[in-house]
C-alpha cells in the first residue's frame, strides 16, 4: 500500500514526526524550563496562538499547573540528554 507522504503528514502528524525520527518539544516540555506561573502561562498562550494546542488543553495547564507538577524540572541541557533537539 503507497501513501503519498505529505497526506500521511496531515492526517497523521506525530506518528510523522516518530517515523522521521524528530522529537519536537512539546509545550510541557517547555514548561519544564519555566521559573514560575507567569512564564508558564505565557508559554502556553504561545502555543495556543500559533495553533499547536487546542483552547480547552490550554485551559486545562492553565488552572492545573500545580498539579502537573512540571514547572522548573527540567535544567539546562537535558534537552539534547532526552534525544530533544
Amino acid at each position: 500500500m503507497y501513501w503519498d507522504e505529505e497526506k500521511f503528514k496531515k492526517m497523521f502528524p506525530n506518528l510523522y514526526q516518530e517515523i522521521r525520527g524528530f522529537n519536537t518539544p512539546t509545550v510541557l516540555d517547555h514548561l519544564e524550563k519555566c521559573e514560575n506561573e507567569e512564564e508558564a502561562v505565557e508559554i502556553i498562550e504561545y502555543f495556543e496562538r500559533r495553533g499547536e494546542i487546542t483552547r480547552e488543553y490550554a485551559c486545562y495547564l492553565k488552572n492545573n499547573l500545580k498539579k502537573l507538577g512540571v514547572l522548573g524540572t527540567r535544567k539546562a541541557g537535558e534537552y539534547e540528554k532526552h534525544g530533544l533537539r
